[in-house]
């Protein structure tokens, strides 16, 4: 897992060498190697808490001056009504939604997210799946964000057994087999859980209401989907060694600051 030294050091309060950051890391049991600009680290699968640069500063916190306080939207946020149902809440026992629509698009990033992109060399997609990748690599939180204007009707989670097709919103089709956990509008897969979303509903540069949805996916329900359907995928590396349950609501809100940073919310 590589991580800008940049955003890394945002949270130390002090003055520390690359060598002896390192070697505290590797200290930590955690195996590294770094450059210029990145760290790059080999965590171990038990260790899921630390696949963010938020994770790995928690680390630092008994050795270092280090503060872990990340700015979040801080507005009041209105409840609305999504018709969503739940049918598998024991692979799913949380799950929580947020619907924000932005007056401008921007394509000029704030320089701690355009070194995201920049430094690591990862390809933009669009607005909003862009900050959810970011916040994924920031806070350890996957999300996945829906073209609101394409979601129509109700939306539920299930876990299907039948042979489906699903193309994904990287353009490829595969066939589903076995048990899936799957979100399902209007008959259709629209999101195979944990892992990825399906171009049907994906957003793009012209998205400006989107749906995000941010969930805790029980590890067993993820587990082998990914190695199964040979889909790359860093949500399902981070759900199979387990999420913060309880992270939702400061996702959600660092979600919006990310946007507020960049576009006026409108609602």
């Amino acid at each position: 897992m590589k991580i800008l030294k940049y955003h890394l050091k945002k949270f130390i309060k002090q003055d520390v060498s690359d060598s002896d950051l390192s070697e505290l890391f590797l200290q930590l049991g955690h195996e590294n190697e770094f450059n210029d600009e990145i760290f790059d680290f080999d965590i171990t699968p038990n260790r899921g808490d630390c696949l963010s640069t938020l994770g790995l500063a928690r680390e630092l916190n008994n050795h270092l001056k280090v503060d872990l306080s990340i700015e979040k939207y801080d507005k009041e946020i209105n409840s609305f009504d999504l018709s969503f149902v739940n049918k598998s809440p024991d692979s799913c026992p949380r799950i929580s939604f947020l619907k924000v629509e932005i007056e401008d698009i921007c394509n000029n990033y704030q320089p701690y997210l355009e070194k995201y992109f920049k430094e690591l060399n990862l390809k933009k997609n669009n607005f909003f799946t862009d900050i959810s990748n970011y916040l994924s690599y920031e806070i350890g939180q996957p999300t996945h964000c829906y073209d609101f204007s394409k979601i129509s009707g109700q939306v539920s989670l299930e876990e299907i057994s039948s042979q489906e097709k699903f193309k994904t919103i990287l353009g490829s089709e595969i066939s589903l087999s076995g048990k899936n956990l799957v979100f399902i509008c209007n008959n259709s897969i629209i999101n195979l859980a944990g892992l990825m979303g399906g171009t049907e509903t994906g957003c793009s540069s012209d998205t400006k209401i989107a749906l995000i949805e941010c969930a805790y996916f029980e590890p067993e329900s993820v587990i082998g989907k990914s190695v199964k359907y040979n889909l790359k995928s860093d949500a399902a590396h981070k759900f199979e060694r387990g999420t913060d349950p309880n992270i939702h609501n400061f996702a959600l809100r660092r979600f919006l600051k990310i946007v507020e940073d960049h576009s006026k919310i409108k609602s």
